[in-house]
């Protein structure tokens, strides 16, 4: 069995917004998400506005599906302590499959 490690290019649109006007957390949302979540990924490189380029490293596509599902979740759930909402999406790089 191969066990060398591929690696997954993936363009990350980071969409945070706040509850509600009243409700203010969307930029220590994001900035927890930078420094805690992401990191714990892969290597994450701030491309412009909320775009971020990541490299991760997965055995097989279940797995890719699975580290790309709990990133999501990650990200959702830093929001909400935010006081905030995610729609954030990802997609692999140079292909259609999105999460």
């Amino acid at each position: 069995m191969n066990d060398s490690a591929l690696s997954a290019t993936i363009l990350l649109r980071l969409r945070i917004e706040n509850n509600n006007r009243h409700l203010r957390g969307k930029k220590r949302a994001i900035e927890n998400i930078e420094r805690w979540v992401l990191p714990v990924y892969g290597e994450a490189q701030h491309l412009r506005a909320n775009e971020y380029q990541m490299t991760i490293a997965y055995h097989a596509d279940a797995e890719l599906d699975k580290l790309m599902d709990d990133l999501l979740s990650e990200i959702s759930w830093e929001a909400d302590r935010g006081n905030c909402f995610s729609e954030s999406e990802a997609q692999l790089e140079g292909t259609d499959r999105q999460w």
